[in-house]
């Protein structure tokens, strides 16, 4: 996994001193964007996929002239997927380098820890990964670029329920995140009428997991919705395809799908994932088309991902609400612009918020690792 971390961290540093370079294009007082970001740690792979796709963006934008001459600076600092460091990232950002807002966090806890510093400053942070319910609503100051984690687990759920799949566990990593979607996953269940078969937690520091393998295998499902992200959703499902026979594996879209076949090489073929943006391949879709051009035009030798589409859409939302604001660029300027605004129809993908409503997207889809890690669909 180190080398794929090298690769893609590589990529990025090639992007972002790429954005250095064009930053001439535009070249008049930088609009300061602020991030924590996961660099280090267990989480760094979502992290930097969605981090390649903004920065591509950026590039392109700052490269074109910016947003009205002026290039988008990004600030970046590393919180590790620790709360804590994500708040002291958050008050520096917002306290000392004063910047527009908060952009791309990731992770339920991380979003949770900056919410109150982004309250504080009247702030706020734009297309956080997470899909958390508690991290929703009108008055949590996060505008989401990606549909629920709830409405993730409902599809996936009747999906299950359509195609006549019943016994069904639940196994989920043992922190916010974790917790959070398992009442989720319930809820869908019991709504469905078919209540959980069996609910596990785990702990997502551990690397080895064969106890919990073990009794879900024995708990006669047919399927396992695993509850996890990063390296910790690959640890856990390791542990249950080492099994010669287990329950088809389900689990959703920040489950670091690009890496699931780079560490299980054919034991990931038919885990079944739900997303939150269209195939990342499929150019028939106007929003893949430009990202592909766009990987392409970069020479990044990225042939994309779910997470990076996800990065790229997002920074495109945040650079149209930053095109729309009429008048200086300030904090309240362009929460007036996020808000009010007509819908943003981003090459096909359809981006709205409203005053009583910050989620923008509820795009959603069910897709198949097959063999060579290919999707299916």
């Amino acid at each position: 996994m180190n080398a794929v971390l090298r690769r893609i961290g590589l990529r990025i540093l090639a992007l972002g001193m790429a954005v250095a370079c064009t930053a001439a294009s535009a070249a008049g007082e930088p609009i300061l964007v602020g991030q924590s970001a996961v660099l280090t740690g267990p989480f760094t792979p979502n992290s930097l996929a969605f981090m390649e796709g903004q920065t591509l963006f950026f590039n392109q934008l700052n490269k074109a002239g910016g947003i009205g001459g002026r290039p988008v600076k990004m600030i970046t600092y590393d919180d590790a997927y620790i709360a804590e460091k994500a708040a002291a990232n958050a008050e520096k950002l917002l306290g000392t380098d004063r910047v527009v807002c908060l952009f791309g966090t990731m992770g339920t806890g991380i979003g949770a820890a900056m919410v109150p510093v982004a309250a504080k400053y009247d702030s706020f942070i734009f297309g956080g990964l997470t899909g958390a319910a508690v991290l929703r609503g009108p008055k949590v100051p996060i505008y989401h670029v990606r549909e629920s984690y709830a409405d993730e687990v409902r599809r996936v759920m009747t999906h299950l329920t359509t195609i006549g799949v019943t016994r069904i566990a639940i196994v989920s990593s043992d922190d916010a995140y974790g917790r959070g979607i398992e009442k989720d996953a319930v809820d869908a269940l019991e709504k469905n009428k078919h209540p959980v078969l069996l609910s596990l937690r785990f702990d997502p520091k551990e690397k080895d997991h064969p106890a919990i393998a073990q009794q879900v295998i024995a708990s006669g499902a047919q399927a396992v919705y695993v509850i996890a992200a990063g390296t910790p959703a690959i640890n856990i499902i390791r542990s249950m395809v080492a099994a010669p026979i287990h329950p088809q594996i389900y689990t959703n879209s920040v489950a670091s799908s690009f890496l699931l076949y780079k560490e299980l090489g054919d034991k990931s073929r038919g885990i079944v994932l739900s997303q939150v943006v269209p195939p990342f391949w499929k150019t028939r879709f106007p929003i893949v088309d430009e990202y592909q051009r766009a990987l392409k035009g970069a020479g990044s030798g990225s042939e994309g991902s779910y997470l990076g589409l996800e990065g790229y859409i997002t920074a495109k939302a945040f650079a149209e609400a930053l095109q729309r604001v009429k008048g200086p660029i300030t904090t309240e300027s362009l929460r007036r612009s996020i808000e009010n605004s007509p819908p943003m129809n981003l090459s096909g993908f359809v981006v709205s918020f409203r005053p009583d409503n910050r989620n923008g997207s509820s795009f959603g889809d069910i897709t198949m690792l097959g063999s060579a890690g290919k999707f299916a669909q």
